[in-house]
């Protein structure tokens, strides 16, 4: 039987039980995580919305949003564009693969290519604004 955090034994009484409906689409990333995790769908919707409720009590909800620029021609200046251009995105996913709680929203090209500009999001606890 397990215990709770008073160390008291946890009976089926102690819980609660429901029923939830959701997307088809949050339903699979659900199942991912606990997959992933090694856990039960139960321990990992549980986990989830603890997490949930403590990044809302700590003001850590959200996303902060930032766009970079990259100059293709000042940061690469004696390789053709098409190279400098493939060199940056290179560059971009890199970040994103290394940093996979950033999001990528959109990529633009600028002044024919000569400048790159993508706007990403992190999870507002890690943004340095907050």
């Amino acid at each position: 039987m397990a215990e709770n955090k008073t160390g008291r034994a946890v009976s089926q009484d102690d819980w609660k039980r429901t029923q939830v409906r959701m997307p088809q689409e949050q339903y699979e990333s659900l199942m991912d995580y606990a997959e992933k995790n090694n856990l039960s769908l139960n321990t990992a919707m549980l986990e989830l919305m603890d997490l949930g409720f403590k990044s809302k009590v700590e003001g850590k909800s959200g996303r902060s949003i930032y766009f970079n620029d990259v100059n293709c021609i000042e940061d690469y200046p004696k390789e053709p564009l098409q190279e400098r251009t493939a060199r940056v995105e290179q560059m971009i996913s890199r970040i994103f693969y290394d940093n996979p709680e950033y999001q990528l929203i959109n990529i633009e090209t600028l002044n024919d290519g000569k400048k790159i500009r993508y706007w990403y999001s992190i999870p507002r606890g890690e943004s340095f604004r907050d």
